[in-house]
């Protein structure tokens, strides 16, 4: 009999990697002078796994970066260990010359022990467990979510859409668009048009220039 759920979580967790490589492409310009951090959260032997557990480290992280201005954007995969017990890895931005403090000693992290290390490409390293939780083999605990985030732009959440762009293009969609909210109004093949909020039009297409064509209509191509 087909397992339509196993299908469904497959093919979630495959558009979630492609959209983890778009927002890496997008964060490398929006959060230059910030680092990725990785920071991951062990349950102690017999600590039992609860559905807020997450959500309330995450609520203290966002408390330690409002504090002192830093921006807050976040990602986090579940993992399951061999012994049966949850594994989170989540990543943060840290600006460049500061560091974290272990959330297990802060008080942020109750139920075991942290761990922090510095990650090059955050995208690659949470598909590598994203991908552990497509092979079948693994059981999570009901109501376990097993990918999260926060913290993006309404621009910055939409722009998965537009994965297939290069890197040099993000620069010019940012410069365009800005900070305005976009809705994705047509996407045929390589071309994706956006409508911005202030009713202006934004064509993106493959390939290499920029120009405008018409009032309020910006064509990258």
């Amino acid at each position: 009999m087909f397992n339509w759920g196993y299908f469904s979580r497959v093919r979630r967790l495959r558009r979630l990697r492609g959209r983890l490589w778009s927002w890496h492409r997008l964060l490398g310009i929006e959060l230059r002078g910030y680092y990725s951090v990785c920071i991951t959260l062990t349950y102690r032997p017999l600590e039992v796994w609860e559905r807020r557990d997450i959500s309330r480290f995450v609520e203290c992280l966002r408390k330690y970066y409002s504090r002192r201005g830093w921006r807050f954007v976040y990602f986090w995969v579940a993992e399951m260990q061999q012994r049966g017990a949850v594994h989170y890895h989540v990543i943060v931005f840290v600006p460049h010359s500061h560091t974290l403090p272990k959330p297990d000693e802060r008080g942020w992290w109750k139920k075991g022990f942290t761990h922090i290390f510095a990650v090059r490409c955050f995208a690659a390293y949470l598909s590598k467990y994203l991908q552990k939780g497509m092979d079948g083999s693994v059981r999570f605990p009901w109501g376990l979510r097993v990918f999260g985030y926060g913290g993006l732009s309404f621009f910055e959440k939409a722009m998965w859409r537009c994965s297939w762009l290069s890197q040099r293009f993000w620069g010019k969609i940012y410069e365009a668009v800005g900070r305005r909210a976009f809705y994705v109004v047509r996407l045929a093949g390589k071309v994706v048009e956006v409508l911005t909020s202030s009713g202006e039009r934004v064509i993106i297409t493959g390939g290499g220039g920029c120009h405008v064509a018409g009032a309020g209509v910006a064509v990258f191509r």
